[in-house]
């Protein structure tokens, strides 16, 4: 089953009513640098470019599903023949750049893996990055993601109550905003010389006001590092996906036990995902079942254009965020090492 639109969309981008947040002067010049050229300039080329990375995904997603024994050689042989089958020449849009989410932190762990012990439905996430001005790929480009839960929890921030953004009882807020050191459904990967990057993550849940998203970040000349302070970022936005997949999820455990506490915000219902699908703008991602049921796991597929010649975003300043600054997680050396033994194990890390 396959799930979403054709998925051609240049970073979809958006934030986050519970908070303090508002379009700035910063990103409004910044937008206007992406927008206002011909919305279709690149979209032959990202089909091609779809095309050819699914078909080196789905051989690559086979020999991992298969060799760890999470789903049969007849469920991937099924999901391979069906998969991005059909490449949709639709409009390239260039989506408008966003504000800071209340959810964002720095210095997290380069890593495949997100999952860390969150439970719920495998997700395995490819971006691609091409450049707006060429329509070509883009290497060496930094993605960082984060999504909250299935109960719409985000690390970090574990102590604030999702259902009403408020801290829960016992739960102190740090000067930087953070409440706690975790660091689940949070990383960075570098895009390899077809302009991808690879995530595994968990299904996310959602939380009061909004609908569900993933959060992303991309930094082009990351050869300083990672950090916002050591490479400039060229685009903040949010994530989106079909609302029929979103029901059926939230049918399942762990995702229907935050129902009985909190009703969802569905995509019509939230102004930002709105303005990140319309006037020919697409922020969802192509999405599709492994297997024969949604507990086998999903593949999610975006295409994310950039202009890495475009005047960086600032990650401080009154307008990133109550404090004034994107709060750094501290990570341990222990968690580090865990982090990428796990990913070495499933191949990703030399």
């Amino acid at each position: 089953m396959k799930f979403g639109s054709a998925a051609l969309a240049i970073l979809p981008l958006s934030g986050v009513f519970a908070h303090p947040e508002r379009m700035t002067e910063e990103v409004r010049r910044h937008e206007a640098q992406m927008i206002g050229r011909s919305t279709d300039k690149c979209a032959s080329a990202i089909a091609k470019r779809k095309a050819d990375i699914m078909e080196k995904r789905a051989q690559s997603l086979y020999r991992r599903r298969v060799e760890s024994g999470n789903i049969s050689p007849n469920d991937m042989s099924k999901r391979n023949t069906l998969q991005y089958q059909e490449i949709q020449n639709t409009t390239c849009a260039l989506a408008p750049d966003t504000i800071w989410g209340p959810y964002g932190v720095d210095g997290e762990m380069v890593r495949h893996d997100l999952r860390e012990s969150q439970e719920g439905i495998d997700f395995y996430f490819d971006i691609g990055v091409i450049d707006t001005e060429t329509c070509e790929p883009i290497s060496g480009v930094a993605l960082t993601i984060w999504n909250c839960n299935a109960t719409g929890f985000y690390s970090s921030f574990t102590g604030v109550n999702p259902d009403t953004v408020e801290l829960l009882d016992g739960w102190t807020k740090r000067d930087d905003g953070t409440t706690d050191d975790e660091t689940f459904l949070r990383g960075v990967q570098v895009t390899n010389d077809d302009g991808m990057a690879e995530f595994l993550t968990v299904f996310p849940g959602y939380y009061v006001t909004r609908t569900t998203h993933i959060h992303i970040t991309a930094q082009a000349n990351v050869t300083n590092g990672t950090l916002y302070s050591q490479s400039a970022i060229q685009h903040i936005g949010q994530l989106f996906f079909d609302e029929d997949l979103l029901n059926d999820v939230y049918e399942l455990s762990p995702y229907a036990a935050h129902k009985e506490t909190l009703n969802r915000t569905t995509n019509a219902e939230d102004s930002l995902y709105s303005s990140a699908n319309g006037d020919g703008y697409s922020a969802i991602i192509d999405v599709t079942q492994l297997g024969d049921s949604l507990e086998d796991g999903l593949v999610g597929y975006i295409t994310v254009g950039i202009n890495s010649s475009a005047a960086a975003i600032a990650s401080v300043g009154e307008d990133v965020n109550p404090q004034g600054w994107v709060p750094t997680v501290s990570v341990s050396p222990e968690k580090a090492a865990q982090a990428t033994a796990i990913d070495r194990a499933d191949g990703y890390t030399e």
